[in-house]
């Protein structure tokens, strides 16, 4: 019989199976723009939803999903932040979380044209909530990048349902995870519901890529603006480590006003001190 519990991180109940590993996955990575001071906020749900398992008597261990090669691709981007995974070690290590990185493959020839054929199913598909979707993100990439941009970020959502296990090709990401003896759940921001929509409709285009694995996806009740993505003039983690939380606190108050995403981002580092028995002063 599954069991039932339930985190204020995540949106619903959690449904697990006693006696079967949880294996919780959660994306990050170190933008090469720098990496936000609510940066930790990201991690917390996968913290505390491993927490509540243990309370369960519930082993569970932490897939910190890395998609740096495949987001310095389509970005352009030349180099990742070289600490940006001691940031996350020191922080799951001290709040006793299992956890493991696993990072996409470089890609290469042979990976672009799996890609590239993902893409066009991507790019002529029927579906009207797909081809919104499609269209949406494109955008979005030639704001950012121009024509190379919008096709990278077909590419990009073609690439994405590698990281969560119900697709899999050993160019694109080299390990693969049998479903025995495990339960996967994959901890996602809320930006991340259009990327579920692409993914379950290239699981049915594709059925030749998919695995048997039937990963639950689960919702953050935070960074509702990823808290990898640094915004606008958004404190960075050097600033974190220079001025201390306080100064962190104090500089995302002034600029909650600057956008949507400005004040979800001052509601996540809020959050985040109250976490860590901090108080914003």
């Amino acid at each position: 019989m599954n069991t039932i519990i339930e985190s204020s991180w995540v949106k619903d109940v959690f449904s697990f199976q006693p006696g079967k590993i949880v294996q919780i996955s959660v994306v990050a990575y170190g933008h090469s723009a720098g990496i936000p001071a609510r940066f930790y906020m990201g991690l917390i749900p996968a913290i505390e939803l491993s927490r509540k398992l243990k309370l369960n008597d519930s082993k569970s261990v932490v897939r910190v999903v890395d998609p740096t090669p495949i987001a310095n691709y389509c970005n352009g981007w030349e180099t990742k932040q070289p600490y940006f995974r001691d940031i996350i070690t020191n922080f799951l290590e001290s709040n006793g979380v299992d956890f493991f990185f696993d990072e996409a493959e470089q890609i290469c020839k042979g990976s672009l044209e799996i890609l590239g054929a993902l893409g066009t199913e991507l790019e002529f598909s029927a579906d009207e909530k797909v081809a919104d979707i499609v269209q949406r993100i494109k955008v979005s990439g030639r704001r950012h990048g121009g024509e190379s941009g919008a096709n990278n970020a077909t590419l990009y959502m073609a690439a994405h349902p590698f990281s969560w296990l119900d697709m899999y090709h050993p160019m694109i990401w080299k390990k693969s995870y049998p479903s025995e003896n495990f339960q996967f759940v994959n901890l996602m921001s809320k930006p991340e519901e259009r990327f579920a929509v692409v993914r379950k409709f290239l699981q049915k285009r594709r059925p030749d890529l998919c695995t048997k694995n039937n990963p639950d996806d689960r919702y953050m009740t935070v960074c509702d603006t990823p808290c990898y993505i640094p915004l606008e003039e958004e404190p960075t983690f050097e600033d974190l480590t220079k001025c201390g939380y306080n100064w962190c606190y104090k500089r995302y108050s002034e600029l909650k006003k600057k956008s949507n995403n400005h004040r979800r981002a001052y509601k996540d580092f809020e959050v985040l001190m109250s976490f860590l028995g901090l108080n914003g002063a």
